[in-house]
């Protein structure tokens, strides 16, 4: 091989010429680490393209949708509670709610200061609370119209103004354990609100929407519109539950009592037209009302004497005794370990006499000869020992022990109502029946429930049962009459006057347990009324109880006997019963009285009452007015001042004339819009017609001085 020629030559390979010419070695390897590395990060990119897209695409279109869409939720208004003439009870309406996104608030203080000085809060606890991070939170829920505004007209960055319904009660205080209330977020809490809650609180509306860059809300799809609740109508009467809430509060407040109930059922059908108890409390307000509960259903008493009606009507229906079977009464009667006594220290009375001096000693006979299983198998009859079934949350059942485990004492005990607990409610509607002849209709407060577009969801069930004969009912109707009855030996309820109305009833004094002491309170009780108004033609039961009066009357007839009296008289005149005067005829002097004195259904004139009222046969609410002598001037001796009654509710109005010692008389409910006699005449006392604007086509569309 020569010198100088290339070894490549000589060995017969061909040089490799290289593509950039030029261009070093060490461009060209610097150049092929950077494609490898830029492919290499493609790659990368590409794989973590699919790994977003494909493998958690979900994932990311879920975070998407959070931050583009927004699900809206709107509350359905709860339906309306109205009473049996279809007044409102408990209504909701919008109102203001103040809400922030502290996500948009940048100056946090600022905002705070500006806020506070709205809405009326504390700056540092809304700067807490705008100072998280979150897109919602409250700042105030259902303000004032006038707060609302002024937070609109503020324009605060992140600070916005909602619409939230309201739940208002009108009646305030008027039945308010029975309607109960809802919280702030429509939740049914107590009484009505509570137990037809998935009835009243509707469906809520809801909606998808999306936010743009501005994050302005636009609805692509449409808006799924709240639908409110339904209807509830209760068979409860505002008018009579204002006249019961009023004499309840009455009688607890003058005899310092603890507490107190009322409950008032149409006789007829079993509807509770009234249920009060007292304290009670306004739903409209968020105070605390400690210890306002729904006693006539929620409470179980020790009645005593008012269940003497019971043991002996179980009697009678047996066929145990008849109303004239006779009783040896006399002091010293002694049943196992205990003496019987009895406030009136009678010799001898009839079964009829038993009922109407309350004798202690004559219901334990009855209840011996007629032995425990009847007594114990109608007492269950009545209802005693278990629910009535009513549409009310808490209903207590009572405590009635199985009779075939009662010794001889215990027989004696519970005929006269000690050993057994019961609830006003049972005694109501157990009472119900015996004014119904014999019928027993299980209580209920629901009426009726309708759509929003009207369809009839529910109507009350008729489901009544035979409880006694309807002879037994008739007797014990007349019995109960009695008790009513004045004189040498009058009955316990001889004192109470229903002005207008001869009633029947029985009263109740029991003294109470001490759990302390494991004995009976020597000046501890439970006084109580159970009555049938009007006594012809029983329209209402009426059960009223006082618990622990202490101003120094505690009888039944003292004490609940004036509830009884004045919740009975002004109701029946509300419905239009036919009455009797309300003031007594003048005595005839040198007549001397009966020696059983009638019931009396009048007062004794005053002098300021002048000449007394005709006797009519009319309903009260069409009595026929006489004229008054248009001469008639205030300067007569017993002349009085006729007020002007104009734009006055029911209550008031009675209240009014209550204190002017004016009888009236009532044509329909609301307000007052007429009146005869007019205002400012001076007159003796004859009735006065007040006519109110609901139910009469004479009235005018608005009541013409409401006040």
């Amino acid at each position: 091989m020569s010198a100088g020629k290339p070894v490549k030559a000589s060995l017969g390979i061909k040089a490799i010429k290289a593509m950039t010419p030029g261009i070093p070695q060490g461009a060209r390897v610097r150049a092929y680490m950077t494609g490898v590395i830029l492919t290499l990060g493609l790659a990368g990119v590409g794989y973590r393209a699919w790994a977003v897209q494909v493998d958690q695409g979900d994932h990311y279109r879920e975070l998407a949708d959070r931050q583009h869409e927004l699900s809206v939720d709107i509350p359905a208004p709860r339906g309306d509670v109205i009473d049996a003439k279809g007044r409102p009870l408990a209504v909701s309406a919008d109102a203001d709610s103040i809400w922030a996104n502290p996500r948009e608030i940048h100056d946090v203080t600022a905002t705070a200061d500006q806020l506070a000085r709205v809405v009326g809060m504390e700056a540092g606890a809304l700067e807490a609370k705008l100072g998280v991070d979150k897109k919602f939170v409250w700042i105030d829920r259902l303000v004032t119209r006038e707060v609302g505004e002024a937070v609109r007209a503020a324009k605060l960055p992140g600070v916005y103004v909602a619409k939230e319904p309201r739940r208002w009660y009108p009646g305030r205080t008027v039945g308010g354990p029975v309607i109960g209330r809802a919280n702030i977020d429509g939740q049914g809490i107590e009484g009505i609100e509570l137990s037809m809650n998935d009835m009243l609180q509707g469906e809520r509306g809801a909606g998808v929407a999306v936010r743009d860059a501005r994050g302005r809300r636009m609805f692509a799809d449409g808006m799924a519109q709240p639908q409110p609740g339904a209807t509830v109508r209760l068979s409860l009467d505002r008018s009579i539950q204002a006249i019961a809430d009023r004499a309840l509060e009455e009688s607890v407040t003058t005899n310092k009592a603890k507490s107190g109930v009322v409950v008032v059922v149409d006789v007829a059908t079993g509807h509770v037209v009234a249920m009060s108890s007292y304290p009670t409390y306004d739903p409209n307000s968020d105070e605390p009302h400690t210890g306002a509960r729904n006693k006539p259903v929620t409470d179980a008493f020790e009645a005593g004497s008012v269940m003497k009606i019971f043991t002996i009507a179980a009697a009678l229906d047996s066929g145990t005794v008849t109303p004239d079977t006779g009783f040896d009464t006399s002091p010293g009667f002694v049943v196992g370990p205990k003496r019987i006594t009895d406030v009136h220290h009678d010799a001898y009375l009839t079964v009829s006499q038993v009922l109407k001096r309350s004798s202690n000693i004559g219901t334990v006979k009855i209840a011996l000869r007629m032995g425990r299983d009847k007594l114990y198998e109608h007492l269950k009859r009545f209802g005693f020992g278990a629910r009535t079934g009513i549409e009310l949350p808490g209903e207590q059942v009572g405590m009635v022990r199985d009779g075939s485990r009662w010794r001889e004492i215990e027989l004696a005990t519970i005929a006269f109502g000690y050993g057994l607990t019961v609830t006003p409610l049972q005694i109501a509607a157990a009472l119900a029946a015996i004014g119904n002849g014999g019928v027993y209709n299980p209580p209920r407060v629901i009426d009726t429930l309708t759509d929003p577009d009207g369809t009839l969801l529910y109507i009350a069930p008729s489901e009544p049962r035979q409880m006694v004969s309807a002879k037994t009912a008739e007797q014990m109707r007349v019995m109960l009459g009695s008790v009513f009855e004045g004189g040498k030996d009058g009955g316990t309820a001889a004192g109470i006057v229903v002005p207008g109305f001869r009633s029947a009833g029985k009263t109740g004094t029991a003294h109470k347990y001490d759990h302390e002491t494991r004995k009976y309170s020597p000046n501890r009780y439970l006084s109580s009324f159970a009555g049938l108004a009007p006594y012809d033609h029983p329209r209402l039961a009426i059960v009223v109880m006082i618990d622990e009066p202490s101003g120094g009357d505690y009888f039944g007839g003292k004490v609940a006997g004036p509830v009884f009296s004045t919740v009975a008289s002004e109701s029946l005149r509300y419905l239009g019963v036919p009455g009797t005067p309300l003031v007594c005829p003048p005595k005839v002097p040198g007549v001397l009285p009966p020696l059983v004195i009638p019931p009396r259904t009048c007062t004794e004139a005053s002098p300021l009452q002048g000449t007394p009222d005709k006797a009519v046969d009319a309903p009260a609410s069409t009595l026929a007015i006489e004229d008054s002598d248009p001469e008639v001037t205030a300067d007569v001796p017993g002349a009085i001042e006729v007020p002007d009654f104009a734009g006055l509710g029911l209550q008031r109005a009675l209240d009014l004339a209550r204190k002017s010692g004016l009888p009236v008389d009532v044509v329909g409910s609301g307000s007052v819009f007429a009146q005869d006699p007019a205002p400012g005449q001076a007159l003796p006392p004859f009735r006065v017609m007040l006519r109110l604007s609901a139910g009469d086509p004479a009235a005018p569309s608005a009541p013409p001085r409401p006040r």
